[in-house]
């Protein structure tokens, strides 16, 4: 038998699931709704597009845009492009199998870039700094990430969190962060409790259901992901899910064209 990695343990884990991170659909519309001359958009980029609940989300409230769902499990990529051509959108959403920290995107291409719950893959401020010659003049970029909402946890969590997620950042740190980065921080708000439970329930219950596995690394996970669920529960006044919605505050002029047509190359998996 081959090894087994820990991206096996996780897909085997997550891919029941119809989500990968908190969010739910008025969380994600929120958002756009933040987003400046939203109804002009047409090129955008969902990283980390996982299950494509995001995707499908902005397609249906942008029918004018075209929608690239990145993803690097080949898998969920065939799941997205299996739903877009059932439900007669494989026009204006199409998905890509490949490693969002690795791809390359021609400069001012993207009108709006999405990276809800995926961010942390690329890290933060790398993350900024990347993405944000991809976007036109005025163009958008718009994540969720797990931060403090407090100046500081218990240390119950805070010891948590240093194992799980040593980079998480605070609340209040992130418009600055962003600010050096070139942007301007348009709006940001908490993810309610019903986003988060719109994850962490059916996570919960995907746990019961691998309680019996016999593979120790899927046990050895589900006991790591129910202390999360605890943790995350326990302190919810403390740290959570937070929205942002930038805006590239100055930049260069757009680029003739769209993803797709040759202007984006994907890295092979990792």
């Amino acid at each position: 038998m081959g090894v087994v990695s820990i991206d096996d343990v996780m897909y085997e884990i997550f891919g029941p699931l119809s989500q990968g991170a908190p969010g739910n659909d008025a969380s994600t519309l929120r958002a756009l709704d933040a987003v400046p001359c939203r109804d002009t958009l047409r090129r955008v980029l969902d990283l980390g597009a996982g299950h494509g609940r995001t995707t499908f989300t902005l397609a249906q409230a942008l029918p004018d845009a075209r929608i690239t769902a990145v993803e690097i499990h080949e898998p969920f990529v065939e799941r997205i492009a299996e739903r877009a051509r059932k439900s007669g959108l494989a026009e204006r959403v199409h998905a890509m199998c490949g490693d969002m920290a690795k791809i390359d995107v021609a400069a001012g291409r993207i009108d709006l870039i999405w990276a809800e719950g995926s961010i942390y893959v690329v890290g933060m401020e790398r993350a900024l700094v990347m993405w944000r010659p991809w976007l036109r003049a005025g163009g958008c970029l718009a994540f969720s990430d797990f931060v403090r909402w407090t100046g500081d946890l218990p240390e119950e969590a805070r010891a948590f969190w240093a194992g799980e997620y040593p980079d998480m950042a605070s609340e209040a740190e992130i418009p600055s962060r962003a600010e050096a980065a070139g942007y301007r921080v348009v709006c940001s708000f908490r993810l309610p409790r019903n986003a988060h439970e719109a994850y962490y329930v059916p996570l919960e219950a995907r746990m019961a259901e691998l309680a019996g596995s016999a593979d120790a690394d899927v046990l050895k996970a589900r006991e790591d992901i129910r202390k999360e669920i605890d943790v995350v529960r326990r302190f919810c006044d403390e740290a959570g899910y937070t929205f942002f919605v930038l805006q590239r505050a100055d930049g260069c002029a757009p680029v003739a064209g769209d993803i797709g047509s040759g202007s984006v190359t994907w890295a092979a998996g990792r």
